[in-house]
């Protein structure tokens, strides 16, 4: 009997999982494997270093030879059961990976440009007709992806007339990282509590593909959060794998995201073949911010703006093209 191997998710992590199925168990012919996905694009958060240009995503389902990528809304999924339901259908499962990283899809990137750029027109007609201006576009999420888009934008500004510049505040949810906050503010990204109230535009967190509590037969904490085993499999539910978004809005490095990925496929070929899973070593925080003249790079405690920063991002820069190809 076939057995189906479903995969949820947005964010690179649930492709790298893909890909590293899509090798050899997706060619099994008993094995079906299916990616789930609200977005077909592949979002690399460090490759968008401008928000008002054109933005060109790799289609998801284009990286997959045995993969089968779907796109949809999963509404709720039942544990017990082993099924996920979806805007187009119900898919039942044998083996389910979870991977609940919150994430801008492209339709909403694409969305939150024209916003901005319908905004700086409407700054240059006010200064053009002598009118005194002032307004803000804020990005509201404390996460990597947020902090990203705010960078980006801010590039763009700086290329703007000086009284554009001097008229639009870019502002973002500063971090508890001093370093960070330092790098925001010297490539022009300011606390978005620095500022007096402006009128403008204000970008809301990215999101996850569900919510936790759509996911029936899950334990949650008084925090709503997934009690996990070390193999990260709910209690009771070893044919799940599940990684939170409580521990993946600073998680946007491909390479350190890749280790994972290794351990979760491993961990449902384990599980299909009826052996005993191993337990999950979750990374730390890690990522890469990319501003107009500099980069900066954390893992775990270690941060960095020079050289170090410059090496990594490019490391991660030649993996995503790698993935890709």
């Amino acid at each position: 009997m076939r057995k189906s191997v479903v995969i949820v998710g947005d964010s690179p992590l649930a492709l790298l999982v893909g890909r590293l199925l899509d090798r050899n168990l997706a060619r099994e012919s008993h094995i079906e494997v299916i990616h789930l996905t609200r977005d077909d694009s592949l979002v690399y958060a460090p490759h968008i270093t401008s928000l008002l240009g054109k933005h060109s995503f790799p289609s998801k389902s284009g990286l997959y030879n045995n993969v089968s990528c779907r796109r949809t809304t999963v509404k709720q999924i039942n544990l017990i059961d082993r099924r996920v339901i979806t805007a187009s259908g119900v898919v039942d499962y044998d083996s389910l990976f979870l991977d609940l990283t919150p994430s801008f899809l492209s339709p909403e990137i694409t969305k939150i440009s024209q916003q901005a750029s319908r905004l700086i027109n409407e700054i240059k007609a006010k200064i053009n007709s002598g009118r005194q201006v002032r307004a803000r576009v804020t990005f509201a999420g404390e996460d990597a992806m947020s902090w990203q888009m705010a960078l980006a934008l801010s590039s763009d500004v700086s290329a703007c007339p000086v009284a554009v510049q001097r008229a639009l505040v870019v502002q973002a949810q500063y971090p508890n990282i001093s370093k960070l906050r330092d790098f925001l503010a010297e490539n022009g990204v300011v606390s978005r509590k620095s500022v007096a109230p402006l009128p403008g535009l204000t970008i809301n967190t990215p999101t996850a593909p569900l919510k936790n509590r759509l996911v029936r037969g899950a334990l949650l904490d008084e925090k709503d959060n997934f009690v996990l085993r070390d193999t990260l499999n709910p209690e009771g539910h070893p044919e799940t794998i599940i990684v939170d978004s409580s521990n993946r809005h600073q998680q946007d490095l491909l390479r350190v995201d890749q280790t994972l990925a290794v351990q979760i496929k491993s961990n449902m070929e384990r599980f299909l073949a009826g052996d005993r899973q191993k337990s999950i070593s979750s990374p730390r925080s890690s990522g890469i911010l990319k501003g107009q003249n500099s980069n900066f790079v954390w893992i775990g405690n270690l941060q960095s703006s020079h050289l170090r920063a410059k090496l990594i991002s490019a490391l991660d820069q030649r993996f995503y093209r790698q993935l890709i190809v």
